[in-house]
């Protein structure tokens, strides 16, 4: 073989191991999908950024409830929580800040509310079937205005979801409160479904009552009250990350140091993201572009100028 080729060959070799190095190179952040809309797009804001701004980064998303998420954040499987809840399971979130496992970097939103609601009209208005219904312990007189479609002797609470942390609540709130007499409790399987069963009724003008937080498309779209009595403690809604990832990514961890947004603002893309009937990245992708003011106070110049062009 010439000499020539053989030179030109070797160094298209060590060129070709040098680009898959780089790439193998690249550290996977993987984000907690858990299933409401609102911490999916936030864990895609943070994948566009770092993904486009930083370099050597990609991002990666595992789906599951609550509990399973926060468990995979502690033993290392899951990198970022973008919307921990932990006032929902105190003790578990005690015990990984207190082993070391669970690092909190603070606040993403302020004190989300969450309780039990019902729509507005059926307490106010010229026609409100129920206008002196304004605690949990006045739905004993009401249960015939939020009939149970599977059992039409009986009303329906809304508890939650399967697997949500809020669930032990919302269920010490309905067994405490002598309820059970007249109501069944339902327990949804899944965000969606919770959301249907809101937005079913709503459209119909009929009762409902059940669990539902903010920020959410539901409240941002819906005229709802929230029962006395009903209200939980406010939410801590925290970054939680794995022990590791200062080490792992440190420039990661300064950016969601600094990561806070409102309810307002998360009802705002919530909303838009339903109308438009968006995917999650197309959702944080319009956050992105809309709202500069918002996310360039996270990051650096040079990592918001290169955002910017990637989103072009």
């Amino acid at each position: 073989m010439n000499k020539r080729i053989i030179i030109v060959f070797t160094f298209m070799l060590l060129f070709l191991s040098a680009c898959t190095k780089n790439k193998d190179e690249s550290k996977t952040i993987v984000f907690g999908d858990k299933t409401w809309d609102s911490i999916k797009v936030h864990n895609r804001i943070v994948a566009f950024i770092i993904e486009n701004g930083l370099g050597g980064y990609k991002a990666d998303f595992i789906p599951g409830d609550t509990i399973p998420i926060v468990n995979g954040v502690m033993q290392g499987d899951i990198d970022v929580d973008m919307e921990s809840w932990h006032s929902n399971f105190t003790d578990i979130y005690n015990k990984g800040i207190s082993s070391g496992k669970l690092i909190d970097l603070g606040k993403n939103l302020p004190d989300a509310p969450q309780g039990w609601y019902i729509p507005r009209y059926l307490v106010e208005g010229d026609n409100a079937p129920a206008p002196d219904l304004k605690t949990v312990q006045d739905l004993a007189k009401y249960a015939n205005l939020f009939p149970d479609p599977e059992d039409s002797n009986r009303g329906v609470i809304y508890g939650g979801c399967a697997g949500w942390g809020q669930m032990k609540v919302s269920q010490e709130m309905f067994d405490n409160s002598g309820l059970e007499k007249m109501y069944n409790f339902n327990i949804a399987g899944s965000g969606t479904a919770l959301a249907a069963t809101m937005s079913g009724s709503y459209k119909k003008k009929q009762g409902w009552v059940g669990y539902y937080w903010g920020p959410s498309a539901m409240l941002g779209k819906l005229d709802m009250v929230r029962l006395k009595g009903s209200e939980y403690d406010p939410a801590d809604v925290n970054i939680l990350i794995n022990k590791n990832m200062p080490e792992k990514a440190p420039d990661i961890v300064e950016i969601l140091k600094k990561y806070s947004t409102t309810v307002d603002q998360n009802n705002e893309f919530l909303a838009m993201m339903d109308d438009n009937q968006w995917t999650h990245e197309e959702t944080a992708k319009w956050f992105l572009t809309n709202h500069e003011e918002i996310w360039t106070k996270w990051v650096n110049t040079e990592v918001a100028t290169k955002v910017k062009a990637a989103l072009k």
